[in-house]
């Protein structure tokens, strides 16, 4: 935190009393923004807050315990305005957790000293929120109402003496663990609409048979004049589930590490079933990839959670249509769009001498090639057929710290927000499922890479590198080959000629792999290889 004091909120009462809508109100621009500004889930990072008003707060007060839930708007300097949701508690010294992070200083008359602080910081806090969903409960002021709603048909039960924790490396939420059986995810960005977490999560559970995502348990609604925003879902926690970025990454370096001959590059190529080109026979024999089994699983999910997205033709959120050339135009405008915004931020990072000698290398290599990156795609587009699929609802930021994978080796699909920086309106659209796929294969791509620099470190380890690209082909082919291995003529998910869905596939291969180089080009530099050696497969 900064050395800047703490703003100082002087009320006659109990220091509980900080919370009336008359004190906040006295929080400065300048105060909120140092708050902001350490928040994780603050998405104005690297923008100048000019401007900030507490819009709504709305007491949550239980027998024994007051909060509130506040609606702040907030300005950035590049005129971007955005609404958040703040859960404040103020406590005095003898009820303060053993770790917070004060928000202003209280000066109470009637208690003496006391903190503002992020109620989810609070224990307290936590349980009384949890226990609410049991029955469900409605704070209300003036026109605001913050809403607690159980879902029908579910057991939402939490103990109030049970233990509860927040999940530390949260981006744009923050998410509460109750007795691991229950998780509590408060959306803190506020937008008024359909939220495609829980819309989707409810479709799945009551509309479809479709069971490899946490079951849903409640939802939070913040509603101020008659426009509700969802601001929090209850699910289902998974005990013993590992994340399934973790759990790749722990296979790739088992497999890198492992004993044998590296498979090498073989003397021919083979057409299959669910990849282009790969090897038709090498002069060693790798070790063995255990998984490659589970990306085929996950191909199997995955085409599940697809088929029951397209489901329900009678729900206009839901039901699917056929992808049109128009489609195809704005898929393909959209691809090269992505690569001049990336292309752009790549050359403006190397006259700034931005990056490492080996990315900068690579990066002036790429530079020099910004026709043939054009011409390929249009090489993709003239490929495909009249037949490009369905256009269907999809996860929409589809990769592997998405998935949960459980002690029995089943998969679970999570977090179905979207991209966070995108328009609700954007993030519920429609598109061909195979934009997730992409997604999923892009991820391989970095858990391949990743632990390849991790065993390797800095220099360029052939056996390694071999070995990783290996690990990535194999994850890639199995993933495909449980994912497409649904496909016949009942289902019009994807196109039904198999080299139109590849050429597809690639497009949508390339505005991510471009999507990454700008994004990590914007917040992490030292990852902008795994990126730049995506684009060199492109070519």
């Amino acid at each position: 935190m900064s050395d800047t004091p703490l703003p100082t909120l002087r009320v006659a009462g109990a220091v509980d009393s900080a919370l009336a809508p008359d004190v906040l109100d006295t929080l400065g621009v300048a105060d909120l923004a140092r708050f902001l500004a350490h928040r994780r889930w603050f998405a104005g990072k690297g923008r100048t807050v000019t401007s900030t008003a507490m819009r709504d707060i709305v007491p949550l007060a239980w027998a024994s315990y007051r909060a509130a839930a506040a609606r702040l708007e907030v300005e950035t300097d590049d005129g971007a305005v955005a609404e958040y949701q703040l859960l404040l508690s103020a406590l005095p010294p003898s009820a303060l957790p053993r770790s917070y992070v004060p928000i202003a200083r209280i000066d109470s008359q009637e208690e003496g000293d006391g903190f503002l602080i992020d109620a989810t910081e609070d224990p307290t806090f936590r349980a009384l929120l949890g226990t609410t969903f049991e029955t469900g409960a409605v704070f209300v002021a003036n026109h605001a109402r913050w809403t607690v709603e159980p879902l029908a048909g579910q057991a939402a039960r939490v103990e109030p003496d049970g233990d509860t924790r927040v999940i530390a490396g949260e981006q744009s939420n923050t998410s509460i663990v109750y007795d691991d059986h229950a998780i509590l995810k408060l959306f803190r960005r506020l937008e008024p609409g359909d939220h495609p977490d829980v819309e989707i999560g409810r479709f799945l559970a009551t509309r479809t048979d479709f069971r490899g995502t946490p079951a849903l348990l409640g939802v939070i609604t913040f509603e101020w004049e008659g426009a509700p925003s969802v601001a929090g879902m209850l699910q289902r926690f998974v005990p013993g589930a590992d994340n399934a970025w973790e759990y790749a990454l722990r296979s790739a370096r088992e497999y890198l590490r492992a004993k044998g001959e590296p498979p090498v590059r073989a003397t021919g190529v083979a057409r299959t079933r669910a990849t282009r080109e790969v090897p038709a026979r090498a002069t060693h024999e790798p070790p063995a990839n255990p998984f490659a089994r589970d990306a085929e699983r996950l191909g199997r999910v995955t085409r599940a959670l697809h088929e029951a997205l397209a489901s329900d033709g009678a729900n206009p959120d839901f039901a699917p249509a056929r992808a049109s050339a128009e489609d195809l135009d704005r898929w393909a405008a959209e691809t090269r769009a992505m690569m001049a915004r990336a292309l752009e931020l790549l050359d403006a990072r190397v006259q700034a001498g931005a990056l490492d000698g080996r990315a900068t290398a690579a990066a002036r290599a790429l530079l020099g090639r910004r026709d043939a990156l054009d011409d390929r795609v249009t090489e993709m587009v003239s490929a495909i057929g009249d037949d490009l699929g369905m256009r269907i609802r999809t996860h929409g930021d589809y990769h592997l710290g998405q998935v949960l994978r459980t002690p029995d080796a089943h998969f679970l699909i999570i977090d179905f927000e979207g991209e966070p920086a995108r328009p609700l309106a954007e993030r519920r659209a429609k598109v061909s499922p195979l934009r997730d796929v992409a997604g999923m294969l892009r991820s391989f791509a970095y858990a391949a890479s990743m632990s390849a620099r991790e065993l390797a470190g800095e220099r360029i380890d052939p056996t390694v590198e071999i070995r990783s690209a290996h690990w990535e082909r194999e994850a890639r082919a199995a993933f495909l080959e449980g994912y497409l291995h649904a496909d016949d003529a009942s289902s019009a998910l994807l196109p039904h000629a198999r080299d139109d869905t590849e050429a597809l596939l690639m497009l949508f291969d390339t505005e991510k792999v471009f999507y990454e180089l700008a994004y990590e080009l914007n917040n992490r530099p030292e990852w902008v290889w795994v990126p730049l050696r995506g684009v060199a497969k492109l070519l």
